[in-house]
């Protein structure tokens, strides 16, 4: 005789609609929590990003320029919020971009590094610098087509430039010696910054961006 196998109408049963608004409730409030953490989160790992490469590059500036004997700068366009290296090109009288190949002098097509989405030049309004030397936020001073000590030229708009002397000095335009520079970048919640001092040493420093003190500066 065949025997049929019979389940309970109870095993059947599923979740109720109360069980089931209950569920997705508290899965939104799960993400109501988690996405503001995880987009600070990555707005903070960005940022930090940019400044490592900003530094890097700033570094690789000071020993060009002392590998090279000539000068060296990392330069900051403020507007379309990009940097990269450029080194004194003697033989063409011109700032080079280092890795391009195809110019010998700087140009329109040569290349950059730009910030991470969301991260722009600047310190959002910030009022103190990381050290006493720059108490006043201020960006570098503005790139000069000629190379520190050589008149002319002018300057361009909108940039920022820390240029380096052969013995890996940062200098001004008039190839003298500056006691401090910084190039800031900054996003919604951080204001980080790269300095220079006249011995050469870079820093890289992190604050939040509401902080209004040099005891909020870390260095990095």
């Amino acid at each position: 005789m065949k025997r049929t196998k019979q389940t309970s109408k109870h095993s059947q049963h599923g979740f109720s609609t109360l069980e089931l608004t209950v569920v997705m409730f508290m899965s939104l409030i799960m993400a109501a929590i988690a996405v503001p953490s995880y987009i600070k989160v990555a707005s903070y790992l960005r940022s930090v990003g940019d400044l490592r490469s900003l530094n890097g590059v700033t570094a690789q500036a000071k020993m060009r320029a002392a590998a090279d004997f000539t000068h060296a700068r990392t330069y900051v366009d403020l507007n379309a919020n990009t940097f990269h290296l450029e080194v004194w090109n003697k033989a063409g009288n011109c700032w080079q971009t280092d890795g391009d190949t195809a110019n010998a002098c700087t140009a329109g097509n040569s290349p950059v590094v730009s910030l991470s989405q969301g991260v722009t030049f600047g310190a959002g309004g910030l009022g103190v610098g990381p050290t006493p030397g720059t108490a006043a936020v201020n960006q570098a001073p503005a790139c000069r087509r000629r190379v520190a000590g050589v008149n002319g030229g002018g300057t361009n708009q909108n940039t920022a430039c820390i240029e380096f002397n052969s013995r890996g000095i940062p200098v001004d335009a008039t190839n003298a010696p500056v006691a401090t520079g910084a190039i800031y970048i900054s996003d919604t919640n951080s204001v980080e910054a790269v300095t220079v001092s006249a011995t050469g040493s870079i820093q890289s420093w992190l604050t939040g961006a509401s902080c209004s003190g040099q005891s909020c500066w870390h260095a990095q």
